[in-house]
């Protein structure tokens, strides 16, 4: 892949933003902010990289020239992954947040646009990769090496693709980044909540997910994430959340009635997953 008009297409960028993209990125001169755009590259310095760049852009209210430049970042992202051998699909698979991310702009306010920069720094400088269901984020923090577990809003949770992801994963990190080849798993979310044992069937796949994990609650979770992820927008009101789907439904009549969701973090079950199997 050697251009955005390329890799928009091969990560599904919707047609309207992607040529609004291609026309900022044929006449923009990016030179100004090429240190910058380097800085997106390091997690010590990605957060800094990007308010430089949405300083020096301006107004940008549909997030299109953050966009242009996060892609413009994902074409060195891609000569990385050629470098150490990772598979175009695992790049495409990772890189396809940023069209995720759109339609669900999309879908919460009825436009498309781009406006987490602040997230996907982790995909452009190599941090965080999707493998089948999940993805994987390498870190570290004062006890060591660690791979922090996300789950993108267009998984699909059964547990035989859950189980093939994650085998697919240890044998990716074992090949190509041998220091987290055996490293522990952990999630942080509120899909582990205990509180959706009260709010979902016994058979729920994100019941099945949280049997995955050695879990630890930890507080009541900050409202937006969740609401973000389950009603596609945190700025209504309560009252007013959309019904569409029963976990809609269900947590908008728990949080009418002033319930409150945990956060919790967990610990895979690495002997459990390691002797499993896929079925």
């Amino acid at each position: 892949m050697k251009t955005i008009e390329e890799l928009c297409k091969k990560i599904d960028i919707p047609k309207e933003a992607a040529a609004q993209v291609a026309a900022f990125d044929a006449q923009f001169d990016y030179k100004p902010i090429e240190p910058a755009m380097e800085k997106l590259f390091s997690r010590d310095s990605w957060d800094e990289g990007c308010r430089e760049i949405k300083a020096y852009l301006g107004e940008d209210p549909e997030g299109l020239k953050m966009l242009a430049c996060m892609l413009r970042c994902g074409l060195k992202t891609w000569r990385n992954y050629e470098k150490r051998g990772i598979s175009e699909q695992i790049f495409i698979d990772t890189m396809k947040c940023f069209s995720r991310f759109m339609g669900e702009h999309k879908e919460g306010y009825g436009n498309y646009a781009f406006d987490r920069e602040w997230w996907t720094s982790r995909q452009i400088a190599g941090e965080l990769v999707r493998i089948g269901e999940l993805e994987y984020e390498m870190c570290q923090d004062r006890e060591g090496r660690y791979i922090d577990l996300h789950i993108p809003s267009d998984a699909k949770l059964q547990r035989k693709n859950l189980l093939e992801s994650l085998h697919r994963a240890r044998d990716f990190f074992k090949e190509n980044y041998p220091a987290y080849g055996s490293v522990e798993m952990r999630c942080h979310s509120w899909l582990l909540s205990p509180t959706l044992k009260k709010l979902l069937p016994p058979k729920s796949r994100i019941l099945g997910f949280q049997e995955l994990f050695a879990i630890e609650t930890i507080g009541v979770t900050e409202e937006s994430e969740y609401i973000t992820w389950v009603f596609k927008r945190p700025d209504i009101s309560f009252k007013d959340l959309p019904e569409n789907t029963s976990l809609q439904r269900e947590m908008k009549k728990y949080l009418l009635a002033g319930g409150q969701l945990e956060d919790a973090k967990g610990t895979l079950k690495g002997d459990d997953i390691q002797n499993s199997g896929l079925n």
